[in-house]
Parts: structure tokens; C-alpha cells; sequence
């Protein structure tokens, strides 16, 4: 798969993700705004991984590379993006559920970021 693929395919989950944010949030809606969040985190590293062109394969190793390379400017939230991803598994317990949305809404900035920045390369 070429990296020009991989990147759409960032695009158009962050684009998803973002069209869920925008809408009156019910618990369908929070549940999908975090299926989307876990999609786009995921591939948000590992199209980073593809055009960095790392051996890393943890995906807090590829933040930290994708810090110093200069993809993102702040490692922190990202990671712990990856740490609220890891917890999506356990969205059926409601408060997690909602501190995960209300992660994922934030953090959405940081995505288009990163977009951004790819598409530039």
C-alpha cells in the first residue's frame, strides 16, 4: 500500500471523526464518535510509521519519533491518546465511555494537525 493511500485513508477517518463531533451527541453517537477516535488514532501513527520510514513498532515509540522529527510538537497528548485508545475495549462502563468522547473531541485538533503536516510532504 503506498504511503499517498495510507494518508487518504488518515484523512478520511479524522474527516468522519470530525463529522461526528459536530453532532448532538447522543449514546449511538458518543459510541461511534469513539470508534472513530480509535480508528483514526491508529492509523494516525501508522501513517506516520509508513512516511517516517521508522523501524519503530510501538506505537508510543512512533510518537516519540514522530516528536523529534518534528510531525507533531508536543508528544504528550498523543500519548496519551494512544493510552485512551487502549481503553475504548472498555467503553461499556458509562464513564469511561464519556472520558474517552470528551478525549476524543479535544484531541481532534491535534489530528488535523497531523493531516495537515502529511499532506504537505
Amino acid at each position: 500500500m503506498s504511503s499517498l493511500k495510507v494518508t487518504s485513508e488518515f484523512e478520511k477517518a479524522v474527516a468522519k471523526l470530525e463529522d461526528a463531533a459536530k453532532r448532538p451527541k447522543d449514546e449511538f453517537l458518543r459510541d461511534s464518535t469513539i470508534q472513530r477516535f480509535e480508528f483514526s488514532v491508529e492509523l494516525a501513527w501508522k501513517t506516520a510509521k509508513r512516511v517516517m520510514g521508522t523501524s519503530a513498532q510501538a506505537p508510543k515509540d512512533v510518537i516519540r519519533e514522530m516528536a523529534q522529527a518534528g510531525y507533531i510538537h508536543d508528544p504528550a497528548p498523543w500519548l496519551e491518546a494512544i493510552d485512551m485508545r487502549n481503553l475504548t475495549s472498555h467503553t461499556y462502563k458509562e464513564e469511561l465511555a464519556e472520558r474517552v468522547y470528551t478525549f476524543a473531541i479535544g484531541f481532534l485538533p491535534e489530528l488535523k494537525a497531523l493531516v495537515q503536516f502529511l499532506n504537505k510532504k
